[in-house]
């Protein structure tokens, strides 16, 4: 993310995207936030720059709205950091690179990002009026220092024109006017120059009568007296070195670019790492190109890829700068006497191989004069003394399209393929991003579509062959990009890379030296290399990774020890399945948002000793259940889709053993089937599941985990026509918990008991019970419990009219859901919240809330879940008006929903269609009284009072347009006392269409 202050605040995702539109308090915030120079900056003194004396009745929380407002609008922007708020790591800020070129004495390209007038929309507030002061005073500053530069080097016709411009504009800065006076005097314009003088001593006169400086005064002596010191200075005979002009442009990394720069600007060894094929040589190459006029005796590109021997590269340099050394003299002496009171720049290209020389003969180098600096490319740091390394990342993905569009384009001048085509997208994603990757790919479009590229890059190596016949031999073809890299690792590193292959997705150094270790070697130290030889990455958040071309690479040198790969796949496997069911308890508790990043960051690697378990699962069943029985939980509260398959086909494809790990690995099954992530959400096959669960655990003598799948199983008691038999079970089922001191099971026989009680109408208890429950999981500070119990109650609130309470309940899941990470509990939150708008007659807000619920479904795709939010759009749509868009939406709704099997929800949407059905005098009569019917019968056979009652709304709405009176009566008569006798009032569109029925009546 790009912000930009310098001129009028505009925030960017990326440098070349469209402004991000902000209201101007979110914007005063950033502003301030964008200011600190990265600092973290207190609530009170952000209350105070945002209001100052005209404090809000409650700052705090003022303040806290409008932090949030601006992290919706900006995901990932700003953190908390005691004792206040910063902005993120990696948002880049213009006035952050304008004061560290400033610091680095580079004034042209710091002035360059300015804009115009910093804070002018906010400037009315104290601390903007400050700080535009501030940065309009650096802002100077700098251009009389480019002016100084300027002068020195002999630039004085140069400077003029810039001197008089901002002269008009700061006509009280003394050294800018003497720098006036000096250029002109230089230029032979001297009665300007002393004019310049006399306008200047009018303008402190009349303002302050104030004579000039005595600095100023002296200028206009030795000016008068045509001073020799005053002289421009000599003219100085550079040289621009070997660095030819580019063959191709640049595509992309202004950002490490930049860093070169400065890196350069105040370090004497800069060295460019990153893997084979980065782009090091390219972007050192165009560096190199522009700071060829800042070296006055040029910038010398020395090749190191063919020099075999590090005693051979002092040689390699001599050749380089065109020094003609005899056969038998020294060649270091040679080029340290030429280097000698220079000012050049040496970029020694491809270090890795002669590593060790290579830094003996750098410190030697820059031991010849201070004027010598060195940029290297090397897949590992030189290591001397006061080097800096600028790595080089993976291209950003609409940089990785431009390059191989432009390259494909190149090959193919007519091909029609755009930067934004997502094929170009995948292919660039699946080649890390790697510049000369991406080239390679783009060369084959000359016979390969991006279609077809995309698919066999499986065969990346076998593809990947058609580099240019001019390039090194190790850049013609993928394959010899990697064999470079690899060839240069010691056998215990090389090793140990074939075995990282079997992570996916990164790993730790515990997983590390668990899975690949081997006798009398330190897993840790060969990492350590490999990281600094970039065969290895180490990410932000402190895990390491392979490229997927390595990953690929190191599989197939793998491959080639069968014995080798078992061996690494089943220690992989174990690991995993160990680190799982470590996690599993932590799941259910204050641990439970830790437990659920860590199964997250490891959701590849879990699933790739998944699959080598699915492939053992006749020999190593009991492996393979224990690991898919430790994911239950994690895929019930949010994965639910992956966890439905693995399970099911693991139990499947393990011998079918009674064992305690069988009979966990079904409870967790009873818990993936649960439609839309809610546990007490009744489904025939999960209950099928959990009674089996239940009876291998009993014989198995575990008496809590039987009385958890006996909670599971009861849950069918919510369609059953007569819920108590459930809750008697759901009653002995807490007695054993209670026994056994399972706090977290009681609290979760409360939970299932309320929605039985629920079902029944019984409204007044089930609400004491959720609140027993919610208080329960309170205090166990568990996150899941503490939503998925207020969510239900704040759906019985709803459907009872109490709507206040409802939403306050709501409220609470969404912002415990959202800060824990609980995607299904949002997401219904989001949709009840939407529901409840819609009860209220409010369909703005409910479009609102179930926009944003979509935005939760698309991380957790659930037919169930699609099925909700198209019936919320279906009601908003007819409080609109809008019949149409109302049918199309409630039969989205029924597809989804009859797909997942959610009979009753699936009827609640059939009522919806009839309605919307009879918005429309022409709709079939036929059709809209079987559609009423379907609902009204599904309402009754599961006792859903609220379903029932709709239905026959809807049904007298059909009997009044027929004009049968009676049958009209009977139905609202029937609707009516349903309601009453449930306490079910009827939402807004509900007593609108009774009220359609009035007259009839």
């Amino acid at each position: 993310m790009q912000i930009d202050v310098l001129g009028p605040l505009t925030v960017r995702l990326h440098p070349d995207s469209p402004p991000i539109p902000l209201p101007l308090a979110e914007r005063s915030l950033l502003a301030m936030l964008a200011t600190a120079g990265g600092r973290a900056l207190s609530a009170d003194r952000l209350i105070d720059g945002l209001w100052g004396a005209r404090l809000p009745a409650d700052p705090a929380n003022a303040l806290q709205v409008r932090v949030s407002k601006l992290r919706r609008a900006l995901p990932g922007a700003v953190v908390h950091e005691p004792p206040g708020y910063r902005l993120a790591d990696g948002v880049q800020v213009d006035l952050v690179s304008f004061e560290r070129l400033v610091a680095a004495r580079r004034f042209a390209d710091a002035l360059a990002l300015w804009r115009g007038d910093p804070l002018e929309e906010m400037i009315e507030l104290d601390w903007a009026r400050a700080e535009s002061a501030r940065l309009l005073e650096l802002h100077a500053h700098a251009h009389e220092e480019l002016l100084e530069q300027r002068l020195a080097a002999g630039g004085h016709e140069q400077v003029i024109g810039d001197a008089q411009a901002l002269l008009v504009a700061h006509p009280l800065r003394e050294r800018l006017r003497g720098q006036l006076m000096l250029a002109l005097h230089r230029s032979g314009r001297t009665a300007e120059a002393l004019e310049i003088y006399q306008e200047g001593y009018r303008v402190l006169d009349e303002r302050y009568g104030l004579p000039p400086s005595a600095g100023l005064r002296q200028l206009q002596g030795q000016i008068l007296a045509d001073d020799p010191a005053l002289a421009p200075p000599a003219a100085v005979q550079t040289s621009t070195g070997n660095i030819g002009a580019p063959l191709q442009e640049l595509i992309g990394r202004q950002v490490e670019l930049d860093q070169l720069r400065e890196a350069l600007a105040e370090h004497r060894v800069v060295t460019v790492t990153g893997p084979g094929g980065a782009g090091k040589t390219t972007i050192a190459l165009a560096l190199a190109r522009d700071l060829t006029s800042a070296h006055r005796d040029g910038c010398w590109l020395v090749r190191l890829a063919e020099v075999a021997d590090g005693a051979a590269i002092p040689a390699a340099i001599a050749r380089a700068i065109g020094l003609d050394v005899g056969p038998s003299a020294d060649p270091s002496t040679h080029v340290r006497r030429w280097l000698h009171e220079r000012q050049a720049l040496l970029l020694l290209d491809n270090c890795e191989h002669l590593i060790d020389a290579c830094a003996h003969v750098v410190e030697d180098l820059l031991g010849a004069g201070e004027g010598v600096r060195v940029l290297a490319t090397s897949r590992e740091a030189l290591g001397v003394h006061g080097e800096v390394q600028v790595p080089l990342p993976p291209l950003p993905p609409a940089d990785g399209s431009r390059l191989f569009v432009a390259r494909a384009h190149a090959v193919r001048p007519g091909l029609r393929i755009a930067e934004d085509d997502p094929v170009v997208a995948r292919i660039c994603e699946r080649l890390d991003g790697v510049p000369l990757a991406i080239e390679l790919a783009a060369a084959r479009v000359g016979v390969l579509p991006p279609q077809q590229l995309l698919a066999r890059l499986d065969d990346r190596f076998g593809v990947l062959t058609a580099g240019p016949r001019t390039a090194e031999g190790r850049h013609q073809t993928l394959r010899a990009v990697i064999d470079w890299s690899y060839d240069l690792l010691s056998d215990g590193a090389q090793r140990l890379v074939r075995r990282l292959s079997v992570f996916a997705g990164g790993w730790t150094v515990e997983a590390a030296e668990d899975v690949c270790a081997e006798p009398g070697v330190v897993v840790l130290d060969l990492l350590d290399r490999l990281v600094a030889q970039s065969m290895v990455a180490l990410t932000d958040d402190g895990r390491f990774d392979l490229l997927q071309t390595v990953r690929l690479y190191a599989a197939e040198r793998h491959r080639a020890d069968p014995d080798d790969v078992e061996r690494t796949g089943r220690r992989h496997a174990d690991f995993f399945t160990r680190f799982a069911e470590e996690a599993e308890p932590g799941l259910r508790g204050p641990d439970q948002r830790r437990w659920l990043l860590l199964l997250r960051g490891e959701e590849a690697n879990l699933r790739a000793a998944l699959d080598w378990a699915e492939s053992h699962a006749e020999h190593e069943a009991d492996l393979g259940l224990r690991l898919t029985a430790s994911l239950g939980w994690y895929w019930y509260v949010g994965r639910q889709a992956d966890g439905r398959g693995r399970l099911a086909t693991m139990l499947a494809a393990a011998p079918p053993r009674p064992s305690q790990a069988r009979a966990r690995a079904l409870q967790s099954l009873s818990l993936v089937l649960r439609p839309a992530g809610c546990i007490v959400h009744p489904h025939a096959d999960a209950a099928a599941a959990a009674r089996e669960s239940r009876a291998l655990l009993e014989d198995l003598g575990l008496v809590g985990p039987a009385a958890v799948s006996a909670l599971l199983a009861a849950v069918e008691g919510v369609v059953a026509a007569d819920p108590l038999p459930s809750v008697a079970e759901v009653a002995a089922a807490r007695a054993r918990l209670d026994a056994v001191g399972d706090a977290w099971g009681s609290a979760l026989a409360d939970f299932v008991e309320m929605e039985l009680r629920l079902h029944a109408g019984d409204l007044g208890l089930a609400i004491e019970l959720g609140v027993r429950a919610a208080t329960a999981f309170d205090r166990l500070d568990d996150a899941w419990g503490r939503s998925a119990v207020r969510l239900h109650l704040g759906m019985a609130m709803r459907l009872a009219g109490r709507i206040e309470e409802a939403e306050r309940f709501l409220s609470e899941v969404v912002s415990v859901a959202t800060e824990c990470g609980l995607p299904n509990n949002l997401l219904r939150a989001l949709v009840e919240l939407g529901e409840s708008a819609l009860h209220r007659g409010d369909p703005v807000t409910a479009e609102r809330k179930l926009s944003e619920a979509e935005q939760v479904a698309a991380q957790v795709p659930d037919a169930t879940s699609d099925g909700l939010i198209a019936l919320g759009r279906g009601t908003a749509a007819r409080l609109r008006g809008d019949r149409p868009a109302a049918e199309a939406r409630y039969r989205e709704a029924i597809a989804h929903l009859d797909a997942a099997g959610v009979e009753i929800t699936a009827a609640a949407a059939r009522v919806g269609l009839g309605a919307a059905l009879l918005d429309d005098g022409a709709a079939d009569p036929g059709e809209v009284t079987g559609v009423l019917l379907a609902a009204l019968d599904a309402g009754e056979r599961h006792a859903d009072m609220g379903v029932t009652a709709a239905s026959c709304e809807q049904l007298a709405r059909v009997a009044a347009r027929d004009g049968e009176g009676p049958r009209c009566s009977a139905m609202l008569a029937r609707a009516s006392s349903l309601r009453r006798l449930h306490r079910l009032p009827a939402p807004a569109v509900q007593l609108r269409d009774v009220e359609e029925c009035a007259d009839c009546a």
